[in-house]
């Protein structure tokens, strides 16, 4: 999305865990390392679970962060100290409810050493809320001054760099706000999915109003609701990233290009040790196969079978050991109407759910259904269209087995 100021914003969506924080650290290198005939780009990398308890969050906390995180990134990388007097006034007014009597005494707080004092928002629920009663009021002026900060930013990055910091100029800052879709509850409105349509979609011109390109991720039950064309809408682009797909889609037959992905992915991880070094063949497909594509889920697995066997390769029983936990809490956390609508989609030719379904966003949620997309299908918008299969340990689970063999029930679920 082009804005009136010309800058662009993106959403970044999946499921937690699927990989979003690897690609926008990856994203974050790539901004920088271009070729001196390229444009670069400077990223602003913003961890918000640095500075958000997701229980409990105002805009006024993310504006906060985003200035306190721009300013000591170019304190740290760039040697850059921004002179902006605002935002160090604004600090200093409200510097007594989270600095100790020593630390006040020491004098002025400066923007770029204000990072890890602002993070101890986080813990103090009582600071906050005094912080937000003074900075709510001011609102517009934040959003003003936050866009000239960035011009201060822009300015000092279109300058020569210095030698080893920067290979060249900067044209543009990047604001990337990682772990934002993990807020649960903004203000006093209702926690979940009432508190994410709060923040992305009712304050989307806060979050539009700054003039610097952004990337923010959102939850992907939003994304996937009724409101996901409003988000397109008034955000811009929306990408998803999917599972790895390691089955086809209907056949559920192992699907080479995944598994080989999957593999790589653990091969960089075992310092050197071939996979045939660390894992018995059956144990490793088994551990792929119940990962689902999930990559973190993976990681989890076999970290823990490693504590189910005392020598290498891992055996098969430690990896089946290893799942165990996750079988229990799946078997005891899903609700007793998702089994049906999770035999029913199972069942489906087309492997999609019905849009809209609360049951099936929740289930995206708690990661019991997994989305996937590019199912083999020729046409370009089915290829681009997201397919679902329920997660491969949830299938194993005997409420999901009897409701898969009465598809009479399935169907009317």
């Amino acid at each position: 999305m082009t804005l009136a100021n010309d800058h662009l914003c993106f959403l970044l969506s999946g499921h937690i865990g699927c990989g979003k924080s690897s690609e926008l650290k990856r994203l974050e290198r790539a901004l920088t390392d271009v070729a001196p005939t390229e444009d670069c780009y400077f990223p602003v990398l913003i961890d918000v679970s640095e500075y958000l308890d997701d229980y409990d969050v105002s805009v006024t906390d993310i504006l906060l962060a985003i200035v306190t995180e721009l300013a000591d990134t170019l304190r740290a990388k760039l040697n850059v100290e921004l002179k902006d007097s605002y935002f160090t006034k604004r600090l200093n007014e409200i510097k007594e409810f989270f600095l100790s009597e020593v630390e006040i005494k020491e004098g002025e707080l400066s923007l770029g050493s204000a990072k890890a004092k602002i993070q101890r928002l986080k813990k103090d629920p009582t600071a906050r809320q005094k912080v937000r009663e003074l900075l709510e009021p001011k609102m517009s002026t934040m959003l003003e001054e936050i866009n000239l900060v960035f011009e201060e930013a822009r300015l000092a990055l279109k300058k020569q760099p210095q030698p080893g910091l920067l290979k060249q100029p900067c044209r543009d800052l990047v604001i990337i706000l990682d772990n934002l879709e993990k807020i649960r509850k903004i203000g006093a409105v209702e926690e979940g999915l009432a508190s994410q349509r709060e923040l992305f979609l009712e304050r989307y011109t806060q979050l539009t109003g700054m003039r610097a390109h952004f990337i923010y991720t959102v939850p992907l039950r939003l994304v996937r609701s009724a409101d996901g064309p409003q988000l397109e809408q008034r955000y811009g682009p929306l990408f998803v990233l999917p599972m790895i797909k390691v089955i086809e889609r209907g056949t559920r037959e192992p699907f080479s290009a995944g598994v080989t992905s999957m593999m790589e992915i653990l091969r960089k991880r075992l310092g050197g040790l071939e996979l045939e070094e660390v894992f018995h063949a059956e144990a490793l497909d088994f551990l792929l196969i119940y990962s689902g594509g999930h990559v973190r889920n993976l990681m989890i697995f076999v970290q823990n079978a490693c504590t189910y066997t005392t020598t290498l390769p891992i055996p098969l029983s430690a990896a089946q050991k290893a799942i165990k936990q996750t079988v229990n809490t799946y078997s005891s956390s899903i609700p007793e109407n998702h089994w049906g609508k999770l035999a029913k989609l199972d069942l489906s030719p087309d492997q999609r759910v019905p849009n809209g379904d609360e049951d099936y966003l929740k289930m995206l949620e708690n990661l019991s259904l997994l989305e996937y997309v590019n199912g083999g299908d020729d046409d370009i918008f089915a290829k681009a269209e997201p397919w679902y299969a329920v997660n491969p340990i949830v299938r194993e689970l005997k409420k999901f087995t009897e409701a898969r063999q009465k598809p009479t029930d399935a169907k009317q679920s």
